[in-house]
């Protein structure tokens, strides 16, 4: 596996990169470490906010077909469906 002490497994992108962290100081190598770290921390706050928001707007869209459906199926839609299939019968057995 390619690492500071498996240079040779490494590709040229890879070993250059190593390279370079090797060449800083512990204290520019541990910021550079924490600014990606807090970079993935901002990364996964966003992403867990915006799931929020989602899963918020999901609920409202559901509630909002559910109330919709509710009020369809109570204004009649049942019995205009039962008169029409009987008005069908209906004139079948004329």
């Amino acid at each position: 596996m390619c690492s500071p002490a498996n240079l040779d497994l490494c590709d040229a992108d890879k070993k250059a990169q190593i390279e370079t962290f090797m060449a800083l100081s512990s204290d520019e190598l541990a910021a550079k470490i924490k600014e990606k770290t807090d970079e993935q921390a901002a990364l996964e706050e966003t992403f867990k906010t915006e799931v929020k928001a989602l899963q918020s707007k999901y609920e409202s869209l559901q509630k909002e077909k559910e109330d919709g459906l509710k009020a369809v199926k109570d204004s009649g839609l049942g019995l205009m469906t039962s008169v029409q299939a009987h008005k069908k019968k209906v004139k079948s057995e004329l």
